[in-house]
């Protein structure tokens, strides 16, 4: 953000190193004007209100990550005040929504990286990543649950990638998140106990452990007489259970000053105008338009939606990649049918195959090609499933061949005719349990159709063909 160093989270310790960065004597920051594109996407995306001309601040304490003895912030005066982040998740199989509103966005530069090493008591510091963008997202007390903070972190997750502002990548760094815990008994209502803050918390599961953790342990300390003190907590992951850093110190504490060397950023009308005009669809967007265009329930809008963006096959762009997969299938086609394809068919024989939806080998054309061919009568759904889990397993045949030579070996009327034939004279007591009119013995007859024809006869035809035969 304020030094022209790379910012390169996984290179060589200390290989990426500006003046600035280590608050070298005469060095000066300078602002970069693509962290400042990124961070108004994401204030226009989370419908912040953007403050015309933000200020920075310096925040003092004295830490090894912290060359200069001070963070460059907004604490005063911020990128962007306001806004909010509709969340929708299942509680015991049951759809619940909310509301987390946020507090503030700022703009701050990255500290340096602190790695303690055990063996031998020593704390290295890796000045890589000091100086980069931090967009800081600062939420109201609307979530009561771990799951609720979860499910926020991953809907955050979903926007910031879906607008570009960053591929926000817990593992590697790219989302961090602190969490404000509290409890207070149920007849104190609209009373918050003293919080404690769990820092730097590196993946959703771990954030949701930390938060129980933290929970049980304040609570504990209550029923015991005890009170709560205001700390800063780590997380260990190991063990399950948060641990104390240091005791929390209030805004006086860090003797906040305006920054002397940094002016004020002015954003003007013209350039959020042009910033909104390249906006994606939003999750929630996407959400509701697919269920209303396409006739599509909303857990499976939701597995559209959210496509693209697990911690498996998260890479730059993604975001709406199912979205856009479902509506090329789609185009042209039965959308339940396409949905119903694709959703279980494709993503299950995936799943079997333990292969990411961005790594699949089935294109739309090939997915589009089989629904045709079900939806027309030419393949039946059972030969359908086992094409496309051998093209997944194989893709070296184009789709069209296969399809094609699927469609020539499927058997004719004649075949089917034949076919019944046979089976009624193999079968005769099945057979004369239909003629005296019990029909649901006529499926028996069905299936060893299907059997005998390897499962390339339509059912349809062949029931209709055996009542003419029996009835």
């Amino acid at each position: 953000m304020l030094s022209s160093a790379l910012a390169a989270y996984d290179d060589s310790p200390n290989t990426h190193v500006a003046l600035f960065d280590a608050a070298l004597p005469g060095s000066l920051p300078r602002l970069g004007a693509e962290p400042v594109r990124l961070a108004l996407l994401a204030c226009l995306a989370l419908k912040s209100n953007i403050n015309p001309a933000s200020t920075f601040d310096r925040k003092h304490y004295f830490y090894p990550d912290l060359p200069a003895g001070f963070q460059v912030t907004q604490k005063y005066s911020p990128l962007a005040k306001g806004g909010s982040v509709r969340i929708r998740h299942e509680i015991e199989g049951r759809s619940h929504t909310f509301d987390v509103r946020i507090d503030q966005i700022q703009l701050e530069q990255d500290t340096a990286k602190s790695s303690h090493d055990p063996t031998t008591g020593l704390t290295l510091v890796d000045l890589n990543r000091a100086g980069a963008a931090l967009v800081e997202i600062v939420t109201q007390p609307d979530m009561s649950t771990p799951e609720e903070a979860a499910a926020f972190v991953r809907q955050l997750q979903s926007i910031l990638r879906h607008v570009g502002a960053s591929d926000a990548n817990m593992e590697k760094g790219e989302l961090r998140c602190d969490v404000n815990v509290s409890v207070r008994r149920t007849d104190a209502p609209g009373t918050f106990g003293s919080r404690c803050e769990v820092k730097n918390l590196n993946g959703v599961r771990f954030l949701a452990g930390a938060i129980e953790s933290e929970v049980a342990r304040q609570i504990a300390e209550l029923e015991s007489g005890g009170t709560v003190q205001q700390a800063t907590r780590g997380f260990n992951a190991v063990t399950g259970e948060t641990y104390h850093l240091r005791s929390k110190e209030d805004a006086p504490d860090y003797r906040y000053m305006p920054d002397p060397e940094l002016g004020a950023l002015v954003i003007t009308e013209s350039q959020l105008s042009t910033l909104r005009a390249a906006l994606p669809e939003l999750p929630d967007e996407a959400f509701e338009r697919i269920q209303s265009e396409y006739g599509l329930s909303p857990r499976e809008a939701a597995v559209l939606v959210a496509l693209g963006e697990g911690a498996e096959d998260v890479v730059s762009g993604s975001a709406g990649a199912g979205v856009k997969y479902f509506e090329d299938v789609a185009r042209g086609r039965d959308s339940k049918l396409a949905a119903n394809w694709f959703i279980h068919e494709l993503l299950g024989q995936l799943g079997k195959a333990h292969i990411p939806f961005l790594a699949s080998p089935v294109r739309p054309d090939d997915l589009g090609l089989l629904v045709d061919a079900v939806a027309n009568g030419k393949l039946t759904g059972t030969v359908a499933k086992k094409l496309l889990a051998s093209f997944i397993s194989d893709s070296s045949t184009p789709m069209s061949s296969l399809v094609a030579s699927q469609i020539d070996s499927a058997p004719s009327a004649t075949d089917i005719d034949a076919l019944c034939q046979k089976v009624v004279e193999d079968l005769p007591v099945e057979a004369e349990k239909v003629r005296a009119g019990q029909k649901k013995v006529l499926m028996r007859l069905v299936g060893e159709v299907m059997k005998r024809s390897s499962g390339k006869g339509d059912a349809r035809k062949i029931k209709e063909t055996l009542e003419r035969i029996l009835v």
